[in-house]
């Protein structure tokens, strides 16, 4: 007998129409995903560096899981997705440091938003850039208007921001 519980099931079938690529018994790595990704927006935060390893860890798990659990052919499909994105990030940096010898972007940026694209798709993560973009310029502003000296913005945070309207307004709103 199966122990049933309405807010779990509503958690669930959230989690599973938050990553449509996803196997629906995997609902708890679509959780898990969303946690390492708050989880790496927090040490950003603190520490303006998103670590390798837990990016890297998030990348292995989805697309393993995927693969084993779904179909290997969508989790390549998946994981190119990712080092695309990631990529365009890379590129688009590299040649805003050509053209003015500092960096607009972090590289953390670029794996977060991998591991982003890799659970959630390119969407999602587009809107998160989109919303996070905004949510930092207003943060900034906030900052000068409270007269509040900002020597570097750390953008993990606002990405996770970005991502959480983002997946609502894709997944549940539209």
């Amino acid at each position: 007998m199966a122990f049933a519980c309405a807010p779990c099931d509503i958690a669930r079938s959230l989690l599973v129409e938050a990553a449509p690529g996803m196997p629906l018994d995997l609902w708890w790595v679509t959780a898990a995903v969303l946690f390492l990704l708050a989880l790496t927006a927090t040490i950003d935060a603190f520490t303006t560096l998103v670590p390798d390893g837990l990016i890297f860890l998030g990348l292995v798990a989805v697309a393993g899981l995927q693969g084993l659990f779904g179909s290997w052919m969508l989790a390549g499909v998946h994981l190119t997705q990712a080092i695309l994105a990631g990529l365009i990030v890379w590129a688009i940096n590299f040649a805003w440091y050509r053209k003015f010898h500092y960096d607009a972007l972090g590289m953390g940026d670029a794996k977060w938003t991998a591991l982003a694209v890799a659970c959630f798709g390119a969407l999602p993560a587009l809107y998160a850039w989109g919303i996070g973009s905004c949510l930092a310029v207003a943060w900034i502003l906030a900052a000068r208007v409270a007269r509040y000296q900002i020597t570097r913005v750390t953008f993990a945070p606002f990405l996770f921001l970005g991502l959480v309207a983002g997946l609502y307004w894709l997944r549940f709103y539209l």
